[in-house]
């Protein structure tokens, strides 16, 4: 439990609050948010419900809108038709053409096809002269035609083409996911048949229009083939008749395509490897008999065996030989026979050798013939050579000629083949794009999302009311709990006391510690009791001043209510009501205020004694009445300090109502004589500055000690300014 120990003056001393918990150190905590929410929770309720009902108002005076959507897909697949090239090239789609393609979409002449195919000037949605937000809450809500009359629009000329593009442009959405080739259109509109039709209107505006340009760029490119192609058409014959004219005019003529004296030439060296390669053969052949004859083994030649009569003789020498070798055996060597049989044999042998001189002498005659038509041929061919060199000039020009006919020719016939492929096209043009959906009329609205924006806006009033109640929270400078006023004001909190009125329930406020002596209010003024009494052991404060720092806190009535109480519990008590400008003992007891404190302080001792009984409580007391010019006098004077010291003998506690420490100084002058000093605060009232400024003032009159009571606690509220933790006053 505190102490609270008065010090002798100077200097005054505080009573120190006691060591904060530790979760009271801490800069933020749930039961201190929690706490705060729930002291604030009617600013909150009260924002909250405000920009919810704002919402829901906006959410009311909203049009409806209706959004259709059609997708578009770009084609990348190419058609060949006969396998004719197409003039126009497909592309390599990638992402900035299809954001190009989006761009189309979106641009201001298809737009304005759009608007003028479906006269959209004429529909509501676009008239200048719309329903207002206000008049289409008062058509929603059902009210009066005549409210309804009051925001009304007033006719106004029709929306140009620019503006109706603005506005148009500004309900379409052409957009791509970056993935794939689709695009998507999206309109929308109040009306969901119009949102529909226009989504297909610009989809098929925009196909239709690709094709068209395609086609008129195929048109285009077919009228320059064709004028081209009569340009060449004259170049081709000028180039042919030049050719023809040079021909004849240096008699140079062509059989199949080439000249009479290059055919010659060719023809003669055909002729003459021919005739070298025979007359090669026959002078191998030749050679060949001369080498046999010589080395004697010309039998074993291809011509001497491919001989029919050589062969013959030699099947004759044959058996004339074995008819020989047959008769050796039988006769002898000088046998008639015999030398007829030898003279048979040497008749074959010069025979065959005479045919095979023959044979070498046939073969050396076609040598010679080869080598004389040879010689005959490289003639002839010279001849005609040094012929077609002297002609040759011309015919290099020739060929330069008639290679520019058939370049010419060649680049004619590709424009006709061109020219014949593009007639194809213009009845076949690839599409670019295709329609992958058209739109649907939607069956329901899709703006304004109500349950989203109902969502957000009660998320947003939610923040405003937290963050709006953290800010009230803390610019609020009032006394809501005893550990803020210690924190801020550095003193302790001795008491804590319910409002008198929330309390009471029969009586006055002044005699609630009589009729509910078990309740907050009498245990509230017990334990600021206890918290006297133990704040010394030795000598407890005897001589108690109670003030407060602005007027209005209720000091007076607490100051009754503590001195009731401890007369309740039997000790001797006096009051005296110090308040020599505004006086509230006399009022709250309903008693007079005559020949009181400023009676005694005036005229002195007199026969009649200012001290009077409260019969309920046994309470002594002393009132007095108002003398505000004599206050500081009478207070500060001796009669006043010999009163209290009289008192002091008398009475085991004597307890000084005051003015208020900010206002006024009575209090300064009397914190001198007591004990100890009571500061009472108004819960949620007080400033803590003003509090602050008290304490000030106390301390600098050298109060021996004082400490705080916060006073007008309303039970079920306090609980949430206590940073979580309830402190029931029930």
């Amino acid at each position: 439990m505190t102490q609270l120990q008065p010090a002798a003056p100077p200097p005054a001393t505080l009573l120190p609050p006691p060591a904060p918990m530790q979760e009271e150190n801490e800069l933020f905590n749930v039961g201190r948010l929690f706490s705060l929410l729930r002291r604030r929770f009617l600013v909150m309720l009260i924002v909250f419900g405000t920009i919810v009902a704002l919402a829901i108002l906006w959410v009311i005076a909203q049009p409806r809108g209706y959004t259709a959507e059609a997708t578009v897909a770009l084609d990348t697949r190419r058609v060949n038709v006969q396998e004719i090239p197409n003039f126009i090239t497909g592309v390599t789609l990638d992402f900035p053409i299809v954001r190009t393609e989006v761009q189309v979409l979106q641009s201001w002449p298809l737009a304005a096809k759009v608007i003028q195919t479906l006269n959209i000037a004429d529909h509501p949605e676009y008239a200048r002269n719309q329903l207002g937000p206000l008049g289409r809450m008062a058509r929603t809500l059902g009210l009066p035609d005549a409210i309804q009359g009051w925001f009304a629009p007033s006719p106004s000329p029709p929306m140009e083409m620019d503006e109706l593009v603005n506005r148009f442009n500004g309900n379409l959405s052409v957009m791509t996911d970056g993935r794939s080739y689709v695009i998507r259109v999206q309109f929308r509109s109040v009306d969901p048949a119009l949102a529909s039709a226009v989504a297909n209107r610009l989809v098929s505006l925009y196909l239709s229009g690709q094709e068209e340009e395609r086609v008129q760029t195929v048109k285009r490119i077919n009228g320059w083939l064709n004028e081209r192609a009569e340009e060449l058409r004259t170049q081709v014959r000028r180039s042919e008749l030049a050719v023809q004219q040079f021909r004849e005019k240096n008699n140079l003529a062509e059989l199949r395509g080439a000249s009479v004296s290059q055919q010659q030439i060719a023809n003669l060296n055909n002729q003459l490897i021919i005739a070298s390669a025979e007359r090669a053969e026959k002078d191998a052949r030749f050679r060949q008999i001369q080498q046999g004859r010589s080395s004697g083994n010309i039998a074993s030649l291809g011509e001497v065996l491919n001989s029919p009569l050589v062969g013959r003789l030699r099947e004759q020498e044959a058996q004339v030989i074995r008819r020989e070798a047959e008769l050796t055996d039988r006769y002898g060597e000088k046998h008639p026979t015999m030398i007829a049989v030898r003279a048979e044999r040497e008749d074959l042998r010069r025979k065959i050798d005479s045919e095979i001189a023959k044979i070498a002498q046939a073969i050396g005659a076609e040598a010679d013939i080869a080598r004389a038509r040879e010689a005959s041929l490289r003639s002839s061919l010279e001849t005609l050579q040094r012929q077609a060199a002297q002609a040759n000039p011309a015919e290099v020009r020739l060929r330069e000629l008639e290679r520019d006919v058939d370049a010419n020719r060649a680049v004619l016939d590709a424009f006709l083949t061109r020219i014949q492929e593009g007639a194809t096209q213009e009845n076949f043009v690839n599409p670019f794009a295709r329609v992958v959906s058209p739109a649907q009329p939607p069956k329901y609205p899709d703006q304004p999302r109500r349950g989203l924006i109902l969502v957000i806006a009660a998320i947003i009033a939610a923040a405003v009311a937290v963050v709006l109640a953290v800010i009230l929270d803390a610019i609020d400078r009032t006394a809501r709990s005893a550990e803020q006023l210690e924190r801020e004001v550095g003193i302790a909190c001795l008491g804590l006391v319910p409002r008198a009125g929330a309390l009471l329930r029969s009586g006055g406020r002044a005699d609630l510690v009589l009729t509910q002596r078990g309740g907050p209010f009498a245990e509230a003024i017990r334990s600021i009791r206890a918290a006297l009494t133990v704040s010394s052991i030795t000598s407890p404060p005897k001589v108690i001043l109670m003030t407060s720092a602005v007027p209005n806190e209720g000091k007076s009535l607490l100051a009754l209510s503590l001195a009731r109480s401890a007369a309740l519990d039997g000790a001797r008590v006096l009051l005296i009501d110090c308040d020599l400008r505004t006086p509230a003992l006399a009022r709250n007891l309903k008693v007079p205020g005559t020949n009181g404190l400023d009676d005694l302080l005036i005229h002195g001792q007199t026969g009649t004694s200012p001290i009077r009984t409260d019969q309920a409580s046994g309470l002594h007391y002393i009132p007095t009445e108002p003398a505000p010019q004599k206050a500081q006098e009478l207070l500060s004077g001796r009669l006043f300090a010999g009163l209290l010291k009289e008192v002091r003998r008398h009475y085991d506690l004597v307890i000084l109502d005051s003015p208020p420490a900010t206002a006024v100084s009575d209090s300064l002058l009397i914190a001198q004589q007591a004990d100890a000093t009571l500061l009472v605060a108004q819960w949620r009232q007080t400033q803590t500055h003003m509090i602050a400024r008290a304490v000030r003032r106390l301390v600098q009159s050298h109060s021996r000690a004082v400490g705080l009571v916060l006073n007008k606690i309303e039970p079920g509220l306090f609980d949430r300014y206590t940073d979580g933790r309830r402190l029931s006053l029930d």
